[in-house]
């Protein structure tokens, strides 16, 4: 579950850098992006003894799951690290942390297995448990009357994504896979409200579900059913920082508010990078961590197109951008056992919001993802001071410029922050978003401290992504499977990372994928060097973590600045 960019604006100056003093005339390899993904294939290619330069425009690595502060620095929010699945012994995301001895630093806490997220739409609540068959039982525990259609649905839906039944998951990935997940709903004949609470996490995607196949809505579902969901100790910007860690212990440096306008193209390879400003950097292949669509459309230019990719390019469709709004609360919700996540619809009509937002408009009823940091976190200190709460709210909105009466580009600074129709707009939709996350915390606005919300422009504006994007490219069917790009491309030394190649999106996902195109890059396959027990990173040359080190301050390559830290009282006996 992924939202947008809370930080300030990078400059298109001259970026900060680290590591070694003096750079060498050529790197073995280029990444532009740190986010998840690019600042993990550039940790294993440093590590395997590679010259890696991380070139970020934002003044913060991390992508969307860096953090920000309010209130001077009382209150945290994730910008989208909210639930993450596969995090447990075994999983992808342990085994691509464990080759760089990251494993121990970055440590991922399960949440509650008995109900990790809570649903609820009008008359219904149900809570998201850790299992498939318990999962149907809590189904049918809400419609009993739709038992059998629950079932089937449930069956294949698990035969698809889970890979049970190998026997039949071809035919059944033929026969309703490949349709849309409400193709096969309606064939279960599942009523409105059943529907609406198999669909309520799709925010964790944002695309319509007449427009997703069913096999994709099953991924999802199988992603937090099969072990559960997991948040990282300390917030999501330890991710970022421990990635930067590795990078620079391992002879590899990190530019921020570096803007790269161009990757150089010359006889048909990729030989480096031009940043703003016009200061060439050369290397032997170049990764684009960032988004897909302006990898091709900006830095790289039409002239290096094939006419395929032109086509693609053409009729790309990215998925919905969010609305998101940022709350503290002068109340311990831990204490009123408040879930830490939750999916909270207004109505049952789920397809009929998707198509409001498609056509530029946004519904009065807005639905919304419920992230609660202080509840995820419980021994942490980094969200908020004792006796407070953070929560992330966020909700998905129209991408449109016009919507949001913006003319200019909001990544070439646009100031469209105080304009009066988008002021007025931004406000209106945070109070939609409120009212919803109300039915849920129905004291929300009279415990409210701080507000603040982010719209579409601020996701464009701070991630450089294509319409706002969260989760990259639409999960359609040509996107999916075979049909997604891969992480090489049709040019010489010019390779993707980010949420849109074949390793799909989300923090486990480009994560792993990182790992991948690391792998690539090298020619090794280090998935299964990884799974062998192969470590590539000695912990000791890793940064020791004291009491005062500041995840947000590491990802600011260059700071020397500590912060106080905050303490939850100890419990006494």
């Amino acid at each position: 579950m992924t939202t947008q960019a809370q930080t300030p604006p990078p400059s298109p100056e001259a970026g900060t850098r680290t590591g070694p003093e003096a750079a060498p005339e050529t790197w073995d390899a280029i990444v532009v992006g740190a986010g998840p993904g690019g600042l993990t294939t550039a940790a294993y290619l440093a590590a395997n003894g590679k010259r890696v330069l991380v070139l970020e425009a934002n003044q913060v690595v991390g992508g969307s799951t860096q953090v920000f502060r309010r209130a001077g620095n009382k209150f945290e929010f994730d910008v989208g690290t909210h639930y993450v699945g596969e995090c447990g012994p075994g999983g992808r995301m342990q085994t691509a942390l464990s080759g760089l001895s990251l494993t121990e630093r970055i440590k991922w806490l399960r949440q509650n297995p008995d109900g990790h997220c809570r649903i609820m739409i009008p008359g219904t609540t149900v809570e998201t448990p850790t299992g498939w068959d318990t999962y149907l039982e809590r189904l049918v525990a809400a419609f009993p009357e739709e038992e059998a259609g629950l079932r089937r649905c449930v069956r294949i839906l698990r035969i698809i994504s889970a890979g049970e039944e190998p026997r039949r998951k071809l035919w059944m990935l033929l026969r309703w896979g490949l349709r849309p997940i409400t193709t096969l709903m309606d064939a279960c004949g599942l009523s409105a409200d059943a529907q609406a609470v198999i669909l309520a996490e799709n925010g964790d995607y944002t695309w319509p579900p007449y427009r997703t196949p069913a096999v994709m809505h099953g991924g999802l579902l199988h992603h937090y059913l099969q072990a559960g969901a997991y948040y990282p100790r300390g917030g999501g910007q330890v991710i970022g920082a421990h990635l930067t860690d590795v990078v620079q212990s391992y002879g590899g440096t990190v530019r921020t508010k570096s803007r790269v306008e161009r990757i150089l193209i010359e006889d048909g390879r990729a030989v480096g990078v031009r940043l703003r400003g016009g200061e060439e950097l050369r290397s032997d292949v170049v990764v684009a961590a960032g988004d897909y669509k302006k990898t091709w459309t900006e830095l790289v230019g039409d002239e290096h197109l094939t006419r395929r990719l032109r086509r693609r390019l053409k009729d790309l469709e990215m998925t919905q951008p969010m609305f998101a709004v940022y709350v503290a609360l002068d109340v311990d919700l831990r204490e009123r056992d408040t879930p830490p996540l939750a999916w909270v619809w207004p109505n049952n009509d789920v397809d009929g919001y998707y198509r409001e937002v498609e056509a530029g408009r946004c519904p009065e009823q807005m639905p919304v993802g419920i992230s609660c940091p202080t509840a995820k976190d419980p021994d942490g200190t980094h969200s908020a001071p004792p006796g407070y709460s953070t929560l992330e709210l966020v909700s998905w909105a129209p991408k449109e410029h016009a919507f949001w009466n913006v003319d200019g580009d909001p990544m070439e600074g646009a100031d469209y922050g105080r304009d009066e129709k988008y002021r007025a707009l931004k406000e209106e939709l945070t109070e939609r978003v409120l009212d919803t996350a109300s039915l849920m915390i129905p004291d929300l606005r009279e415990r409210m401290v701080f507000c603040e919300a982010s719209t579409p422009m601020t996701q464009e504006r701070f991630t450089l992504t294509s319409d706002g994007s969260c989760y990259g490219i639409a999960p359609l069917l040509k996107n999916l499977g075979p049909f997604r790009p891969k992480v090489t491309t049709h040019i010489p030394g010019l390779f993707l990372g980010g949420a849109s190649t074949e390793h799909m999106f989300g923090i486990n996902a480009t994560i792993w994928g990182g790992m991948k195109t690391a792998g690539t890059i090298l020619g090794r396959d280090l998935e299964q060097e990884v799974r062998d027990g192969a470590v590539f990173v000695d912990e000791s040359r890793l940064t020791e973590i004291t009491e005062d080190w500041d995840p947000l301050l590491a990802s600011k390559p260059g700071s020397v600045i500590r912060r106080a830290v905050r303490r939850r009282p100890t419990a006494t006996a």
